[in-house]
């Protein structure tokens, strides 16, 4: 009886920390392909005559891809990661690159899975992203 507790409290341990990885992996794979697809839609500005954006929707977990009048993909946010309290800490949530690669907004979008952040800052101007990860 005893061995069988001790087991059963062994195993739901556990399966928190399972969970607790697999949230943790699942925002950390999401902040990296966010920031892989700015960086995508960056340098596709940088060699064509027309802009690229990324279109964050503020009040949903998901993103467009756009090269000047198309939509070249529609993204969502892993199941579980959202942007902190639901909006972006952008002033504007549509992110516009020129032809130089030059960002026309700066700010940090934080994603959160409710207990880690991961921040993707973008830098006005010459438009470089970073992350970064926050317990």
């Amino acid at each position: 009886m005893v061995v069988v507790s001790i087991s059963t409290i062994s195993l739901s341990i556990f399966t928190v920390a399972l969970v607790s990885l697999e949230r943790g992996m699942a925002l950390r794979a999401t902040s990296t392909q966010l920031l892989a697809d700015m960086r995508a839609m960056q340098n596709l500005a940088c060699t064509s005559d027309v802009f690229a954006e990324v279109w964050l929707d503020p009040y949903d977990t998901g993103y467009r891809l756009i090269q000047g009048t198309n939509t070249l993909e529609w993204d969502s946010l892993a199941l579980g990661v959202n942007y902190v309290d639901g909006y972006l800490q952008l002033p504007v949530h549509v992110i516009s690159y020129d032809n130089l690669g030059n960002a026309q907004v700066g700010g940090v979008i934080r994603l959160t899975d409710g207990r880690h952040e991961d921040d993707v800052n973008l830098y006005l101007g010459a438009g470089w992203q970073t992350g970064g990860w926050f317990s």
